[in-house]
């Protein structure tokens, strides 16, 4: 027996952890022939899939990328950091760009980029004319906010939670997009780090004043692999660009 199924999970057994590690490491080792067959053909092709919470932050590493190694082709799909993480470790992606990295330590992770979180209100917002706010005013007006898993949403719930603030009229919205309509819409205020702000006649950003917490984007990928060679290439092209 390799499973054990319950009413809304199916959890694994002893015997079956003890055969998918096995497989896990038969894995790695399909991966490393492939990929040391492709270098003896001396073209370096493939596919890399990249993970991304915010595309707009794979886009700069994957132009440096082609720029040397036309070739290889890119699938990017999106997620929050902890769907994207949950995916890097089931071989869903090669890479990550999240926006914390995972404590564990088979992971390997390289900064891409850090930048302020700010507020944003729709264009007829009463703030839209204000150039900063603290973060009492940002507790007591309607917020939208992420889904959980968010790392945005972390990081101003840690820091409410610091100050004894507790908001009352949050709007949950999945996506960043959606997030986004939402507050276009005056459904409420929104968060999001400075560089994934997309300048909108309809959207105005304001600063936070009373803090000064920033979002870091981190690339991911398992430590296990970081040897390969479409992996080192992606790391290499990081090292050398930032």
């Amino acid at each position: 027996q390799l499973f054990v199924r319950g009413t809304r999970s199916i959890m694994l057994t002893e015997l079956g952890r003890k055969l998918f590690a096995l497989t896990e490491r038969q894995l790695e080792i399909e991966t490393a022939a492939r990929d040391l067959l492709q270098r003896a053909r001396k073209v370096e092709e493939g596919h890399i899939t990249i993970g991304a919470d915010a595309a707009m932050h794979a886009l700069p590493l994957i132009r440096a990328f082609r720029a040397k190694h036309p070739a290889v082709r890119f699938r990017v799909i999106s997620g929050n950091s902890a769907n994207l993480i949950e995916r890097l470790e089931a071989f869903e992606i090669d890479f990550a760009v999240v926006a914390d990295v995972p404590p564990a330590a088979n992971f390997s992770a390289r900064l891409l980029r850090e930048d302020k979180l700010v507020a944003f209100v729709a264009s007829d917002h009463p703030w839209a004319n204000r150039s900063s706010i603290k973060l009492a005013e940002l507790a007591a007006t309607p917020l939208i906010m992420r889904e959980q898993g968010s790392e945005t949403r972390r990081l101003i719930e840690e820091r409410f939670n610091e100050l004894g603030l507790s908001p009352d009229d949050v709007t949950e919205i999945e996506g960043r997009e959606a997030a986004r309509e939402a507050v276009v819409q005056g459904l409420g205020v929104g968060v999001v780090s400075s560089g994934e702000f997309l300048q909108d006649a309809r959207l105005k950003q304001i600063s936070i004043k009373d803090w000064q917490a920033t979002m870091r984007e981190w690339l991911v990928c398992l430590k296990s692999r970081e040897t390969l060679h479409l992996i080192q290439s992606m790391l290499t092209v990081v090292d050398e660009t930032s």
